[in-house]
């Protein structure tokens, strides 16, 4: 899906591992660095820190 999307459509992915959790996450290292290749290329990463909107409250 990634590769026919690739600079052809906007994707936004949302998840809350940083970039180098990836590959221990999926597995398959040399994919994975291909997949964040694309991914990353012309990308605006946003990084959003603070305690989590579904928990709730103490």
């Amino acid at each position: 899906m990634v590769e026919e999307r690739y600079r052809q459509h906007a994707t936004i992915i949302t998840t809350n591992l940083v970039y180098d959790e990836w590959p221990n996450f999926l597995g398959n290292r040399p994919m994975v660095e291909a997949l964040l290749s694309r991914l990353r290329h012309y990308c605006h990463t946003v990084t959003i820190s603070g305690p989590s909107l579904r928990e709730p409250p103490g």
